[in-house]
């Protein structure tokens, strides 16, 4: 039996649109081929989490931020929607925590593993937390030396205040005449 030229070209044409539309899904960091878990995570803020960035269980990659929006009830909050690409056992109580993953400022969400029995679903919502950024933990730190320095600085100035006070022109004279 012999296969004409039309179907080769046919078949090849859409081996090629297949490949295209693995290796883009690919490129977006989506795999075509594994089942995903969604879940969602409710946020007052992201600190520059993105669309794309890992999500991870103990330092391991398991999965990406799938999607991030604003909540239509809750003015203000973010729903940050994660991809969970693997069948790894995760507590409903369990915590989705956005952190600095790099001195960079990479935002990462690390899943904390709860000890409850409930297991998650596809759709369920975990608990949330956000790590202070570099800066603010920088600005926290700071702060008591920050009031120190400022009250330093209102001693110097009542010091000199007082010197000013003792040697104007006036108490100098009077005082170089009272040595003589």
């Amino acid at each position: 039996m012999k296969i004409s030229r039309e179907f080769k070209i046919g078949l090849l044409f859409l081996v090629g649109l297949v490949l295209l539309f693995w290796g883009y899904n690919f490129l977006k960091g989506k795999n075509v081929f594994s089942q995903e878990r969604v879940i969602y995570g409710v946020y007052p803020e992201i600190g520059g989490l993105k669309v794309a960035n890992k999500v991870s269980i103990n330092g391991l990659e398991v999965g990406m931020v799938k999607d991030i929006y604003f909540h239509e009830g809750r003015q203000g909050d973010i729903i940050v929607v994660l991809s969970i690409n693997t069948d790894f056992p995760i507590a409903s109580n369990s915590i989705a925590r956005i952190f600095s993953a790099d001195l960079m400022g990479t935002k990462e969400v690390g899943i904390l593993l709860g000890n409850g029995s409930n297991l998650i679903n596809s759709g369920d919502t975990l608990a949330t937390e956000v790590e202070a950024n570099l800066k603010d933990e920088v600005n926290r730190q700071m702060q008591p030396l920050k009031n120190k320095a400022e009250q330093l600085m209102g001693t110097i100035d009542s010091v000199f205040t007082v010197f000013q006070t003792i040697f104007n022109d006036k108490a100098a004279d009077n005082l170089i005449n009272s040595f003589s």
